[in-house]
């Protein structure tokens, strides 16, 4: 039963990140070359005492990947997901985030599977423009 749920937890966030990149490609402007992938980003801890969160996660962001590439992709483009751990440490979260979006230049983030990670770096996505989404952050300070 735990193992259904995950599964359609992953496929729900997959789809709402799928909606979402959609609109994203579709509000661009056209570049002269085309990426024939989308890069995204995923912050999550994959290491240390809350590993376990982000290992369930990052397994079924994989899961929800596969389907939307075995289905065509969106818009024909392949997802590739860039993993950061931040071993659920603010200050890790951080480095990670502007990893992601300084040098990989993401356009969405999934992660912050704590509250407090997602807060640390909340601002910066508002600032920067990078949409951010958290499957698990329950913080009433979140929206």
């Amino acid at each position: 039963m735990k193992r259904f749920t995950n599964l359609i937890t992953a496929r729900t966030l997959l789809i709402v990140v799928s909606g979402l990149l959609i609109g994203f490609l579709s509000s661009c402007s056209k570049k002269p070359q085309e990426a024939k992938e989308i890069e995204i980003g995923a912050i999550l801890p994959l290491t240390g005492d809350n590993a376990v969160y982000g290992v369930a996660i990052k397994n079924g962001i994989e899961l929800g990947v596969e389907e939307i590439s075995e289905n065509g992709g969106i818009r024909g483009k392949k997802i590739t997901v860039i993993f950061e751990d931040d071993r659920a440490e603010p200050s890790q979260t951080i480095s990670a985030y502007k990893k992601l979006t300084q040098v990989n230049r993401v356009p969405l983030i999934l992660g912050g599977v704590f509250s407090a990670s997602s807060l640390a770096i909340a601002p910066l996505a508002q600032r920067d423009k990078v949409v951010f989404l958290s499957p698990t952050s329950s913080s009433i300070d979140l929206t």
